[in-house]
């Protein structure tokens, strides 16, 4: 057992890769922050059927949905920096980073714009009209009265696309980025020891993917108890 599996190596190995969980929990993070926040503008935009903006949207959308987040990694990555380089525009001072938050909370943005657009449509149409007929304009429509009970609706679903985030973190290292898997693979490489490393990444997504989906169901939990207590007190 210990010629093809070191045990020991691997709780040894551990901490080492546990120390660049910051860089995964930055991209996860942010990009779920951001990415549905822009994703309830986009979903609104497309219901209210901006003209030109809500078509582009659209297209955006369906890029992002149907093409896998390496070739968005690479296109941002590679693609970008050569078109602006054409113009005049060098981005060649740009850490890798900032390519990979800006291709995850776009792809979080196209996720959650349809989650939270199918929530918005959800809502009852009566508690819209509700709204508009006390005075309030779309946006406060939106903002006091539909988006909060479409993001309440939307959770699950919601958690799901960060769960799906945390684990299209593993490709990042492919642009250059230092994160569990580029230490591990570097780690494999001096060690001869690629098992044992790629459990202990397995373990750390594995915990990271369980707090997550705790996180979503004491959101839900919690939702569920506030809705309960508003039904009661208008009764």
């Amino acid at each position: 057992m210990g010629t093809y599996f070191d045990v020991g190596y691997m709780i040894k190995s551990f901490p080492t890769l546990l120390g660049l969980v910051h860089i995964t929990l930055l991209v996860t993070i942010f990009s779920a922050i951001v990415g549905i926040l822009i994703g309830a503008i986009i979903a609104v935009l497309r219901i209210q059927r901006v003209p030109v903006i809500a078509p582009l949207l659209r297209i955006f959308i369906s890029f992002m949905r149907g093409t896998p987040f390496l070739v968005q990694l690479f296109l941002a990555y590679f693609g970008v920096p050569e078109i602006l380089a054409h113009v005049g525009i060098s981005m060649k001072g740009v850490p890798p980073l900032v390519f990979v938050l800006a291709v995850f909370t776009l792809h979080m943005a196209a996720y959650g714009a349809e989650i939270l657009r199918s929530s918005i449509l959800a809502v009852p149409v009566g508690e819209k009209e509700a709204a508009m007929s006390l005075g309030m304009t779309t946006f406060q429509m939106y903002r006091r009265v539909v988006l909060p009970q479409a993001f309440q609706m939307a959770m699950p679903a919601l958690i799901n696309t960060v769960i799906g985030v945390v684990k299209g973190t593993s490709l990042i290292f492919n642009v250059g980025v230092v994160d569990i898997m580029r230490k591990a693979e570097l780690m494999a490489g001096n060690s001869q020891r690629s098992l044992e490393l790629y459990v202990d990444v397995a373990v750390i997504y594995g915990i990271l993917i369980f707090l997550i989906a705790r996180i979503g169901w004491f959101l839900e939990r919690r939702q569920s108890h506030s809705r309960d207590i508003t039904e009661l007190s208008e009764a």
